[in-house]
């Protein structure tokens, strides 16, 4: 199963972006969307940012990431 995951934009140059998932950096195209701005955030999936999310999508998404990374971890220390 593949999934994408939220990532906040940092940088720009040409039509590739920095992105941070949480403090993790990656390179992300931009080939498949528009409208793109640095802070903004974006659905990354295989190495390119496939959807633009509103400021509510994204805080929506981290908190789902959260919920997940928790319940993993908890699991994992059972």
């Amino acid at each position: 199963m593949c999934i994408a995951a939220p990532a906040q934009i940092l940088e720009i140059n040409d039509n590739v972006a920095t992105v941070d998932f949480g403090g993790v950096r990656q390179q992300a195209k931009l080939d498949l969307v528009e409208d793109v701005d640095i802070g903004r955030y974006v659905l990354v999936h295989a190495g390119y940012a496939i959807e633009v999310l509103s400021d509510q999508e994204a805080q929506e998404s981290l908190e789902a990431w959260e919920e997940l990374l928790k319940v993993l971890d908890e699991e994992e220390q059972s």
